[in-house]
């Protein structure tokens, strides 16, 4: 049955995490979800940047691998002001959020939306504002896991400790967690917690980033050991007891053992995504004891380094840290170097359509001149802007074009005038060339398309818009169906339109000359009209009936008025193609936009496949054997077999048309280029091209293998096969290989020496920072031999013990884990720097405000990370060692070895037997060098006890502080009054300490 865990992230860096492990899930399994683990999510966060539906650095080739907004709850939009106006009503804030007074500055400096700001508290704060949803998430996503059958639940909760939002909410987190599942067995918790690296990127370097690290550390410690109850953010209870609020921390940095440095924003979240995998899907199916083991700190005494001469913890050894390196075939490398370079061929392709044998789709436009096409008839016929359709003699719209009245305009007067001749011919003789003009003209002013030939114009050019968006329209489609079959490139439709403005300008220009000619020949036809009637007042009856010239002037007059009537109908056209032609003008101009913004989008794309091209399987063989992947292939044989695959026509032809295709089912009814402005932005056309270009890249791949049996395969290769191909036979190879790898395996995690070598009072004999090492590797039956000797190769690599795992997944890498435990913070280098920054941050001018900022709960005395200096010891513990005196809790007495008289503190056990009392010296200057850690917390808790008991009134405080001033005099007495004597400013300074002690201020 399948294991089940909750990965929890906290802020940005709980969400990254989260992204990467998806990320690596679904480039193993190519699916989100594998039905090898039983895995769900909880992504935690007051800035709402990664939580976007489309968010693209959560995409793998145009696949997003996002969270559900079930599995994320965004704090924010939470109103401190107001819940500090009535605090009263928010019980589960009230007992550690401050002052309002104290937050004054805070709330002026915050602008916009509340995001944790690198302010613990803050953090804290805006988590309590959610922490019923909360507690009803976690709730919600453990029963669904449950839902398998099996109860128990490993919660993953990963975050940075230098902001506000994870460093501030992980201490609630797990301690939230716990109250709802309090068995730590069946309900494990593991913290993955980054600290804060030494030269943060300047956008991150604020005052708080360091110290935040330190005091979540502290905060962690306390946790840990029992020492702090942090107050329950639900408000039902005061503080919460909790057992195992964690059963262990791992701890990690952008710094490994070995000197290797990694970015922190972009590879500490796959370093710790990798670890995760390991963990959770790698051998989710076969034994890995000792990680439990190591995890719940069972491997060795777990139990925390204490005070001296008590049970009491101090110093958690709950922290772990780890390293992971991978032998890999770089398989997801491999696979977009050839989807980016299919993405790059159907770019190109789109734009360009430019084919070379030798190299595919080339990044260059043929040289091509579209001026004789578009001043082609049979192109102007097409696309509806030969000369009859810009006078509309012919129809553009739709209801024109299939209106069967509509005649062209020599047609439609060619048509008209027998019959209107007929007409006249009803009339007097006399009379029949007058009643023919008169018709014609009748016509001509009322008629004509049912309007007359002027008012049809005039409608017509009022809407002339129309006659443009369709002439437009019909050559976006027709140009857009053969771009979408392959036949011609955008860059030659920007070409094609270029040229077709060209030629609608010189339209434009000839429309003066047209309309004078129409006018002289309409001119022409009147004058011989009226010539004709003016023979025809002269004909006489006898002429006119004998010789037929009364007809043959009837017909030429016909003749006539056909050719003034076509002629003044034209000069109404061309007047009409003056509105029009400005028109389709600007929606071409419109059109060849939309052309233009297609290739800037995919123009831009197209460089940037280039960019991803050029960052993978680069030529350098050599591979780096520090880094957390070390890469195990030959980048030259996977450029040479995709570069046969983009040197396919027949394999490119297919690809790219499927890639356009995949396109045009985004673009609606009606695709064309302006569809694809609209409804295709960028990062749907990179998933389009990135998710088509996989799966053809993919299929390609795998044709190629079938096809050509000589061919090495590049994708689902075994890197057991790949190692056997290269040292099998050749055992010295392969250990000293192995050798180097394994040597430069190291924890993302440095320790300090001094500290783990330290030896004394408060140190626990028991054996701290254990190391134990773990190599996983894919199972290959059929290489059974050699992986026998590649495990021994391994077991010999080290002198310590290692432990085997062989797993069914990701056959084409080998894991090296190593993780170390059982170790308190001391033990950690960068501890002692992020000491230091915190010290620095509390001590200024703005320590008040720095205390509200960093601590989750003010006034908590949390233990010490680190061991006392025998100079902290003797600071921290002189004050209570002369209270101790003044008190009269150390008294002089008789040494029996030497005579001599002593300061002893007499102690009893809680029956009321006498223990073995504490000497210290003759007198206080000798105590002061017999301070150290064991006999000093036995003399400050006998102090505190007293002071509690017997010194609350303040005029007993009074004269306690009189004592302390008198005893003083006493050491400078002893010192020859010498003011400046560094013994008596030591024990002065003591002195002053005590004071503030007595009066509750220490």
């Amino acid at each position: 049955m399948n294991q089940n865990h909750l990965i929890i992230g906290l802020g940005g860096t709980g969400g990254k995490i989260i992204r990467s492990f998806r990320k690596t899930i679904y480039q193993e399994f190519r699916i989100r979800k594998p039905d090898s683990a039983n895995i769900d999510y909880l992504y935690i966060d007051s800035d709402k940047e990664l939580m976007k539906f489309d968010e693209p650095s959560w995409k793998i080739l145009g696949k997003s691998v996002q969270l559900g907004k079930n599995q994320q709850l965004l704090i924010q939009d939470a109103n401190l002001n107001a819940r500090l106006e009535s605090i009263n009503n928010f019980p589960g804030i009230k007992s550690w959020i401050g002052s309002k007074e104290g937050w004054q500055d805070i709330l002026k400096s915050i602008v916009g939306e509340v995001l944790g700001g690198q302010k613990r508290r803050l953090g804290r704060f805006l988590f309590a504002c959610k922490i019923d949803e909360f507690r009803e998430r976690i709730q919600n996503r453990t029963k669904s896991l449950q839902d398998n059958g099996l109860t128990s639940v490993t919660f993953h909760v990963c975050c940075g400790l230098a902001g506000g939002t994870g460093s501030g909410s992980v201490i609630d987190v797990v301690s939230q967690i716990r109250d709802l599942y309090p068995d730590p067995k069946a309900f494990r918790t593991i913290i993955y917690a980054l600290l804060p690296d030494t030269t943060p990127d300047i956008r991150w370097k604020q005052p708080n980033y360091h110290a935040n690290g330190y005091v979540a550390l502290m905060e962690l410690n306390s946790l840990s050991v029992g020492s702090w109850e942090p107050h329950d953010l639900t408000g039902v209870k005061s503080r919460l007891r909790l057992s195992d609020p964690f059963n262990g921390c791992y701890l990690f940095y952008n710094d490994n053992e070995n000197g290797l440095s990694v970015n922190v924003d972009r590879d500490i979240p796959n370093i710790v995504a990798d670890f995760l995998y390991q963990k959770i899907i790698a051998v989710n199916d076969v034994s890995w004891p000792g990680l439990g083991k190591m995890e719940n700190a069972e491997n060795g005494d777990g139990t925390p380094e204490c005070l001296p001469g008590s049970r009491k913890g101090q110093r958690s050894k709950r922290f772990l840290s780890f390293g992971i390196k991978r032998l890999a075939i770089p398989e997801e490398e491999i696979r977009e170097y050839m989807t980016y370079n299919f993405a790059r061929q159907s770019t190109l392709q789109m734009i360009y359509n430019n084919w070379s044998d030798s190299i595919g789709f080339l990044d260059e436009a043929k040289i091509l001149s579209f001026n004789e096409k578009v001043s082609n008839p049979e192109f102007q016929e097409r696309y509806l802007i030969t000369d009859e359709h810009l006078i509309l003699s012919r129809g553009i719209l739709r209801d024109e074009v299939s209106n069967k009245k509509w005649k062209r305009i020599h047609q439609h007067w060619e048509e008209l005038l027998p019959n209107l001749k007929e007409l006249a011919r009803q009339h007097d003789p006399k009379t029949w060339l007058d009643e023919l003009s008169r018709l014609c003209e009748k016509h001509f002013d009322r008629v004509y398309r049912g309007l007359g030939v002027r008012e049809f114009y005039e409608v017509k050019g009022s809407a002339c818009n129309d006659q443009a968006r369709e002439i437009r329209n019909r050559l976006e489609v027709d140009l857009f169906d053969q771009w979408a079959n392959g036949q011609i490139s955008i860059h030659e439709i920007s070409l094609l339109l270029d040229a077709l403005l060209a030629d609608l300008y010189k339209c434009i220009n000839k429309i003066d000359s047209e309309l004078a000619k129409a006018k002289d020949d309409a001119d022409s036809a009147l004058a011989k009209a009226n010539s004709n009637r003016k023979e025809w007042v002269k004909m006489g009856i006898i002429t006119a009936k004998l010789f037929g010239k009364r007809d043959r002037l009837m017909d030429a007059h016909s003749i006539c008025m056909l050719g003034y009537n076509i002629n003044k109908t034209k000069i109404e056209g061309w007047q009409f193609s003056k509105k029009l032609l400005p028109k389709l003008i600007s929606e071409i101009t419109g059109l060849k936009t939309e052309i233009a913004n297609c290739i800037s989008l995919i123009s831009e794309e197209t460089e940037k496949f280039k960019k991803h091209i050029d960052e993978r399987c680069g030529d350098d063989t050599k591979a780096d054997l520090r880094s957390p992947l070390v890469k195990f292939y030959n980048p030259k044989e996977v450029k040479d077999f995709t570069k046969e695959l983009t040197t396919d026509l027949d394999v490119q032809r297919a690809q790219t048309s499927e890639v356009r295709m995949a396109i045009i089912k985004q673009l609606g009814e009606n695709p064309s280029f302006t569809a694809f402005n609209t409804r295709m932005d960028k990062l749907q056309f990179i998933d389009i091209l990135e998710s088509t270009c996989e799966e053809g890249a993919v299929t390609a791949h795998n044709n190629l293998i079938v096809t050509k049996k000589e061919k090495t395969r590049q994708l689902g290769v075994s890197i057991i096969e790949k190692l056997y191909k290269e040292y099998g036979g050749k055992q010295d190879g392969l250990q000293k290989y192995i050798n180097s790898m394994v040597a430069l395996a190291g924890n993302y995690l440095i320790f300090d020496p001094t500290e783990v070598n330290k030896v004394g009072p408060g140190v626990s004999a028991s054996p701290s920072k254990v190391s134990c090492y773990t190599v996983i590797l894919p199972k290959a039956p059929e290489l059974a031999p050699f992986v026998a000797t590649l495990e021994d190769t391994f077991k010999k690599s080290l002198s310590s013990n290692m432990e085997i795992i062989q797993s069914d997944v990701k056959p084409n890498e080998i894991a090296l884990i190593s993780i170390t435990n059982l170790f308190p913070l001391r033990f950690v280098k960068q501890v002692k720097f992020l000491e230091e920054c915190y010290k620095t941050r509390i001590s200024g001018s703005e320590s008040v405000r720095a205390l509200l900022e960093l601590h989750c709960e003010s006034d908590v005395q949390h233990p010490r990370l680190f061991l006392h200096s025998q100079t902290t010891l003797r600071r921290e513990g002189l004050p209570f060692l002369l209270l101790s005196k003044v008190l009269g809790l150390i008294k002089e007495q008789e040494n029996p070895t030497t005579g001599k008289r002593d300061l002893v503190l007499l102690r009893k056990n809680e029956i009321g037997l006498d223990m073995q009392p504490l000497r210290f010296g003759q007198n206080l200057l000798e105590a002061e060098d017999k301070i150290d850690e064991e006999n000093i917390e036995i003399v400050r808790a006998e102090v505190q006890k007293v002071l509690e008991q017997e010194y609350r009134h303040v005029e007993k405080q009074t004269g306690l502080k009189k004592q302390i001033v008198s005893e003083i005099e006493a050491i400078k007495a002893l010192r020859r009054g010498d003011i400046d004597d560094p013994v008596y400013a030591r024990f002065l300074e003591a002195a002053h300490s005590a004071v503030k002690i007595v009066g509750g201020e220490g």
